[in-house]
């Protein structure tokens, strides 16, 4: 189940069409912005969260025992009771709080979903069917504040992955400040000068091979 529910507003989709439009106008690139609200539901999460409350409520349950700090003796039936509670509200904050579920979930699992959500999308959309192969697919995963920047053959002949990682830097900053959409319309404008940095000229005829619309998974 998404638990981000981050939604563009329809002038912020114009904007960000104006961006990539305004980048290709100046190269051979053909730019795909791609944003998800997550890229797995991280089960693991709150199943953690889960038994972190009820280890929480055992030690809780029994140092009020050992202390005699209650006004009353408890059964171990009411122990039980509390415990399984106490792992039922953690499984479902884990699940639902996207802090929680990133806190909870291993980074490296987040990293290996965002990739392969990634290069999923960039064959779903066929960013390499450009004639001279220069698609650029940038994905945007919100709960893991995560970004993915894909170029093809073409592109990768010019910019090194590495130099996307200002592009990526500049979108999570957005994310993190509450912004996506603004992250991600700066890094648009970021790539286009990549691009142009890195002589991805805009040759004579340059068609629209693919949409400027930012794509919603």
């Amino acid at each position: 189940m998404m638990k981000s529910n981050f939604l563009f507003t329809d002038e912020e989709k114009r904007q960000i069409k104006e961006a990539v439009a305004s980048a290709e106008s100046r190269t051979s690139g053909e730019i795909v912005p791609y944003f998800v609200q997550q890229s797995d539901n991280y089960e693991v999460a709150p199943l953690r969260g889960a038994l972190i409350f009820i280890v929480g409520a055992l030690f809780t349950s029994g140092m009020l025992s050992y202390t005699w700090a209650l006004p009353f003796p408890i059964t171990i039936l009411e122990i039980i009771f509390f415990t399984l509670a106490m792992g039922v509200i953690g499984f479902i904050l884990a699940r639902y709080i996207p802090t929680l579920t990133r806190i909870l979930t291993p980074a490296e699992l987040m990293r290996q979903s965002v990739v392969q959500k990634a290069l999923n999308a960039f064959l779903e959309e066929e960013v390499f069917n450009t004639e001279n192969r220069t698609g650029i697919l940038i994905f945007v995963s919100h709960l893991e504040h995560m970004v993915e920047v894909i170029g093809d053959s073409g592109i990768n002949a010019s910019v090194k992955p590495e130099e996307w990682e200002s592009v990526v830097r500049l979108i999570i900053k957005g994310i993190r400040a509450g912004k996506p959409a603004e992250g991600l319309l700066e890094g648009v404008h970021l790539c286009g000068k990549l691009l142009e940095r890195s002589g991805i000229n805009k040759p004579p005829q340059n068609p629209n091979e693919l949409s400027d619309d930012v794509r919603l998974g």
